[in-house]
C-alpha cells in the first residue's frame, strides 16, 4: 500500500464506525471497511475464531491480486497492519486487536440493513458476489471461476452474546443468507438447475453487544429474528449492487 490513501466514514451506528479506507496495494487500486468498535468486544469468526477486538475489516483484494493470495512470498500481513494504519480516526491498531476479511468485492458494493423491535437491534453488513462460485452445498464440487464471488457477513447486536449464542448466531445467519439466495433465484453456477446455498468462500463475523446476555439465538427468539432480517435483507441489497456493477 502506498501514501495515496484517503478515507471517508460512511456513518456511525450505535457507536460503531463505519469507515472506508481507498488506497493502492502493489500499485493496484483498491479499498477496506474498518468497522471500529466503541470498546473491545467479543467476536466470533468463521476465519480467526474467537477474539476480542477494536475493529473488525472486510478488505477488497483486487482481481490482477487474487493469485497472490496463495503466494508465499507475499507478506498479506504487512498490508493488513498498513490498512489498519491508515484509520482516519487516530486508533492505534494491530492484528492482536482486528478481526479481518478479504473478499473480491470492492466496498462501495457494501450494504447494511437494521432491523429493530423496541429497545433490541440487529446490524448486517454484507459484500456478495456470486456470479463466479455461487454453489449448492455438499451437491457442487467447487472449482473458481471468473469473476470469483464470496458472501462476507458481519453482524452486530445489541445483547451480551454468550460464547454459546454466537455459535448458534452462525446458523440463524446462514439460513437468512439462503433466504435471501432463493428469494433472488440464484442458481448454482455448476448446475444452473439447482437453488444455490452461498458460494465456496463465505465468511461470517458476529460481534456481540453489551445490554442483557442473550444465551440462545434463533428463529424463536427475538434477536434471532432481527439478525435474520439484517442479513437477508442487506445480502438482496448487496448482490443488487454487485450485479450493478458488472453490467455497468
Amino acid at each position: 500500500m502506498t501514501a495515496e490513501s484517503h478515507s471517508e466514514i460512511l456513518g456511525c451506528f450505535h457507536g460503531v464506525t463505519a469507515e472506508i479506507i481507498h488506497h493502492q496495494i502493489w500499485n493496484v487500486p483498491s479499498n477496506a471497511l474498518l468497522l471500529h468498535l466503541p470498546e473491545p468486544q467479543r467476536t466470533l469468526s468463521g476465519l480467526q475464531g474467537y477474539r476480542r477486538v477494536s475493529v473488525v475489516a472486510n478488505c477488497h483484494v483486487p482481481q490482477p491480486l487474487w493469485m497472490k493470495l496463495h503466494d508465499p512470498t507475499i507478506d498479506w500481513r504487512d498490508y493488513y497492519r498498513r490498512i489498519l494504519k491508515a484509520n482516519s480516526l487516530g486508533h492505534v491498531l494491530s492484528l492482536d486487536n482486528a478481526t479481518i476479511l478479504s473478499t473480491g468485492v470492492p466496498m462501495p458494493e457494501l450494504a447494511h440493513s437494521e432491523a429493530t423491535d423496541g429497545n433490541l437491534w440487529a446490524m448486517a453488513f454484507v459484500t456478495a458476489g456470486v456470479e463466479g462460485n455461487a454453489l449448492r452445498i455438499g451437491v457442487d464440487t467447487g472449482r473458481h471461476h471468473n469473476p470469483v464471488g464470496t458472501i462476507n457477513t458481519i453482524v452486530f447486536s445489541s445483547v451480551e452474546l454468550t460464547q454459546a449464542a454466537m455459535a448458534a448466531s452462525f446458523i440463524t445467519i446462514t439460513e437468512a443468507k439462503v433466504v435471501a439466495m432463493e428469494d433472488l433465484g440464484i442458481k448454482s453456477v455448476y448446475n444452473p438447475s439447482l437453488q444455490a446455498t452461498g458460494t465456496g468462500t463465505d465468511q461470517i463475523v458476529t460481534v456481540s453487544g453489551k445490554t442483557e446476555k442473550c444465551t440462545y439465538v434463533s428463529g424463536h427468539t427475538k434477536i434471532g429474528a432481527l439478525m435474520a432480517r439484517a442479513v437477508t435483507a442487506a445480502t438482496k441489497e448487496a448482490i443488487a449492487k454487485r450485479r450493478k456493477a458488472l453490467n455497468s
